[in-house]
């Protein structure tokens, strides 16, 4: 039965991790996989995160399932998170709400969901896009649209270009959009033209849904919303599919949430029922430690607080990385001005499978074959030979 299998693609980041472990170099520098790591190369625990699992471990009265939309608590704190305290769908009870196996798993609900609601919209694409991105969408058989957002050699945004093919979008079709931190080119829309894609959003009715996994890792944690939540005030319906992952640490835990907007409370009962019935077709119940986590540290101010400064701290290291690439390729001759405009951990450079290849062999760099690299990866002290690899490519 099983030899009829097709033989599976290999995965680009896992072919990026075997040739880093076969490397015997000690000089060597992993900039694949998308873990924050410190500057020693560490993906350390954050140390609230280690204090708020001291007081869960103390205090849990239970390992019972969690129901199958979450934990309410950690559920509601999200929700002001990701859209805000004063949201006027939130005071109206129009956002249905379920916590999810990870950013990932709470965009396999959100596409489960399109597809329950019976409409089968086209789905348009930003490209680039993160790579999991098509291969989701195709495994629920959505016709899939794309729009130009972003080009590689000229490091450059394509926003004429995006506006002008979400202009020939119908009704009712879905446009995927990163909410910040734009994987896997670090290029973000500003305030105004967030303001033009909501305009062509209520304009064409589409129905916006966001992958927004990196809040707090570009400008701070309410500034990171800005596209969400001026999405979410001027247009009746939209899909978030939130993650923990990066800005709490919490990447093997899994830890996500999805909120949906409706245009009326029914509406938000009826997705709520929807969103219990698929997760329990799908997983039956949410994973409780990382809802746990975040959950113990939104709802306590000292805890929340000490979680702000040590994100703060990643943002900040990453946006040192960026400006040190800028200097160095000032000093080099190497044009890098781009690198400090764009924001999170990602960029992209315009190399060839060959370049890359390169980079690996003769400098102990690696990278997966797009050019993409996790900025973190790189501690101030590699960004000249970094530079210099990248020149002599």
């Amino acid at each position: 039965m099983f030899g009829v299998l097709p033989e599976p693609r290999p995965d680009a980041l896992m072919l990026v991790s075997q040739r880093f472990r076969a490397d015997s170099r000690p000089d060597k520098l992993d900039l694949g996989v998308g873990v924050y790591r410190d500057a020693e190369g560490r993906a350390s625990i954050l140390d609230v995160v280690k204090h708020a699992e001291t007081l869960i471990v103390q205090d849990q009265p239970s390992k019972a399932y969690l129901p199958a939309d979450g934990d309410a608590d950690f559920v509601a704190l999200m929700q002001e998170m990701v859209l805000g305290a004063e949201n006027n769908a939130l005071k109206d009870k129009r956002v249905a709400a379920a916590q999810c196996p990870g950013g990932t798993g709470s965009l396999h609900q959100a596409l489960a969901l399109l597809k329950r609601a019976g409409k089968d919209p086209a789905i348009w694409v930003g490209t680039p896009t993160w790579p999991n991105h098509i291969p989701m969408i195709n495994h629920q058989n959505f016709a899939i649209e794309t729009y130009d957002y972003f080009d590689i050699p000229t490091q450059s945004l394509k926003f004429d270009q995006m506006m002008s093919a979400l202009a020939r979008a119908e009704a009712g079709d879905v446009v995927l959009l990163h909410g910040v931190c734009h994987n896997p080119t670090g290029a973000d829309l500003d305030h105004d033209q967030w303001q033009q894609v909501v305009e062509v959003v209520r304009e064409r009715a589409l129905i916006p849904l966001f992958d927004f996994a990196y809040q707090g890792f570009g400008n701070g944690s309410d500034a990171d919303a800005v596209g969400v939540r001026l999405m979410s005030e001027q247009v009746p319906e939209l899909l978030i599919a939130a993650s923990c992952s990066k800005s709490f640490g919490l990447y093997r835990e899994r830890t996500g949430i999805l909120l949906v907007q409706c245009d009326s409370r029914q509406a938000a009962e009826a997705a709520t029922g929807s969103l219990q019935t698929l997760a329990g077709l799908n997983y039956s119940n949410p994973p409780d430690h990382g809802g746990a986590i975040v959950r113990t540290i939104l709802s306590d101010p000292d805890l929340k607080s000490r979680w702000s400064e040590e994100l703060q701290q990643m943002r900040e290291r990453v946006q040192s990385i960026r400006q040190a690439l800028v200097r160095e390729g000032q000093v080099q001759s190497c044009d890098l001005d781009f690198t400090g405009q764009q924001a999170g951990l990602f960029t992209t450079f315009a190399l060839t499978e060959e370049q890359v290849t390169e980079f690996a062999e003769s400098h102990a760099i690696h990278m997966p074959a797009t050019g993409r690299i996790n900025m973190s990866g790189l501690s101030i002290t590699d960004v000249p030979r970094f530079v210099t690899a990248l020149r002599s490519v």
